[in-house]
C-alpha cells in the first residue's frame, strides 16, 4: 500500500502526513491501450472481499500474460479489493496503467472513519494529512490502498475511466510484476501492512469493475 518514496513527516503544528505510492518508471508517448488479454488462461477469482471487508487474495500460479507494447505482467496473487474510492489520478501517455484509485476499506468507510484525513495524489502516491490528535480507528492506516490499474482490455478500460471519487467499487483481477523493455521490474505489493516499505502500492491487472455504490454527489 505505501511505496518507493514512503516519507513520514509531523506538520510543526496542527499535521501530520507521509506519503505513500510507487515512483512509476516513465512509460513513453503517445499513449495506445492496447491490451486485450485471453481471459480464459487466467486463474479463477474470488466473487468478493472477505467477510470482514479486506482484500481477497490467494497465491494463483506464475502465469505470464501478455500486455501491449511488448510488456507482459506475472500473476502473483488473484485479488478482490472493495472500498470507497478517496483519490483518482488519470496517467493518458502511460501505455500500461492509466489509472490510479485511492480506496479505504474497513472502517475508514464507516460514518465519521475519516474524519481528521486528508487525502490528495502525487505522482503515483497518495499524499494523507492527519491532525496529531485525531481519533483514528485502530490499524486504519492498512485500510488506505494506492491501486496502480492496468486493464485487461478496452472494456475494463471504459469501466475504470468512468469510476468517480466517491464511488463504491469492486475490482477483481491480479496482483503482478510488469516487465519489459526500457523499464526495471514493476512488482506489486502482497501485504496489507508494508507501509514502510519500498514497493508497497499494489499493481492489478484488473479483469472486471463494479460499482457498487454511486457518489450521487460527485460532479
Amino acid at each position: 500500500m505505501f511505496d518507493d518514496g514512503t516519507k513520514i513527516g509531523v506538520f510543526a503544528i496542527v499535521m501530520a502526513a507521509w506519503v505513500f505510492g510507487l515512483s512509476a518508471n516513465k512509460l513513453e508517448p503517445p499513449a495506445d491501450l492496447a491490451t486485450a488479454v485471453d481471459h480464459s488462461q487466467l486463474p479463477p477469482l474470488p466473487l468478493k472481499a472477505a467477510p470482514d471487508g479486506s482484500p481477497a487474495q490467494a497465491r494463483v500460479p506464475g502465469i505470464q500474460v501478455a500486455l501491449s507494447h511488448g510488456f507482459e505482467a506475472k500473476l502473483m496473487a488473484s485479488y478482490v479489493l472493495e472500498g470507497r474510492v478517496a483519490t483518482r489520478r488519470e496517467y493518458r501517455n502511460d501505455l500500461i496503467s492509466p489509472l490510479d484509485l485511492g480506496i479505504l476499506w474497513g472502517d475508514l468507510e464507516a460514518p465519521g472513519g475519516t474524519d481528521g484525513l486528508e487525502f490528495r495524489t502525487g505522482h503515483r502516491k497518495i499524499w494523507v494529512a492527519y491532525a496529531p490528535d485525531a481519533d483514528l480507528p485502530k490499524r486504519w492506516k492498512e485500510q488506505v490502498t494506492n491501486n496502480h490499474l492496468i486493464p485487461a482490455d478496452s472494456r475494463v478500460n471504459d469501466a475504470l475511466m468512468a469510476v468517480s471519487t466517491g464511488d463504491r467499487v469492486r475490482l477483481r483481477g491480479y496482483l503482478v510484476t510488469v516487465t519489459g523493455d526500457g523499464i526495471t521490474p514493476w512488482r506489486s505489493s502482497t501485504r496489507r501492512d508494508d507501509s514502510t516499505a519500498v514497493g508497497g502500492c499494489e499493481i492489478i491487472l484488473v479483469t472486471s469493475v463494479e460499482v457498487v455504490t454511486k457518489d450521487e454527489t460527485a460532479t
